[in-house]
């Protein structure tokens, strides 16, 4: 606080007489020592908030790093499980066709023999007997190819898929995982 001392009127030739501010030391001496207190209390506020947006931004960031670097990998991933279950699914295809020209070719042979055997009958009873003997092969034949490409099939479609199934799993694994978390 400042204390005014009072002076004496001037004498004619002296100079005006005026009040001089003194001022309590100690006063101004722990303003200024509260003053800075608060000065680096905000200063240390300040920083700290400062470090905490850096350090989340930097958490937000590498999160979407991390992000992104997932999806490329899913990506990736589904894309090699496509080509594996297309490689898949084109190899059985050609397995299939296998079987199937593999038929052809022996039922061909087979009505061809059946054609020169009933050509060659002597009697009715005989072409009857040889026409019934090849029904019941060919009939045979046609259900041993059918449930053969049924199992070839059934193992194609799960062969194919098997990539994809796997993918799929791994997805939702993934993701549940930081869910369940």
């Amino acid at each position: 606080m400042a204390k005014t001392k009072t002076a004496t009127a001037p004498k004619l030739d002296e100079t005006p007489a005026f009040e001089v501010p003194t001022f309590d030391v100690p006063a101004i001496d722990s303003m200024i020592a509260l003053s800075k207190e608060q000065i680096e209390k905000a200063v240390k506020t300040a920083t700290d908030a400062a470090e905490r947006a850096i350090a989340a931004s930097k958490e937000q960031i590498e999160k979407v790093v991390k992000g992104y670097d997932d999806a490329a990998s899913f990506s990736k991933a589904n894309a090699d499980a496509l080509v594996a279950a297309g490689t898949t699914a084109t190899k059985g295809a050609e397995t299939i066709n296998a079987e199937v020209l593999a038929f052809a070719k022996s039922q061909y042979e087979d009505n061809l023999a059946a054609t020169k055997a009933l050509f060659g009958a002597k009697t009715l009873q005989e072409v009857i007997e040889l026409q019934n003997g090849f029904a019941k092969s060919a009939f045979e034949a046609y259900a041993a190819h059918a449930t053969k490409l049924s199992e070839v099939s059934a193992k194609l479609a799960q062969d194919t898929f098997a990539p994809i199934n796997a993918q799929v799993q791994a997805t939702v694994e993934k993701l549940i995982k930081p869910v369940a978390a």
